[in-house]
């Protein structure tokens, strides 16, 4: 279960802040929500946010 923890946590850091994704305009998910956060002024509500404050990370971690 650890390998597969540890496989599935750096696939998720690469496919969110290696890969560009060209629906994202060739940006990678981390790119594009700064982006966002840049222009949370301009567009509010643009970012998902969490509907209850218990959000856990499940302890995942690379």
């Amino acid at each position: 279960m650890t390998d597969a923890r540890q496989t599935l946590a750096l696939w998720r850091y690469d496919y969110n802040n290696v890969r560009p994704h060209s629906l994202l305009g060739n940006k990678t998910p981390a790119e594009a929500r700064r982006a966002l956060e840049l222009l949370d002024g301009i567009a509010p509500g643009a970012l998902a946010t969490p509907e209850t404050d218990d959000y856990e990370s499940q302890g995942l971690s690379l």
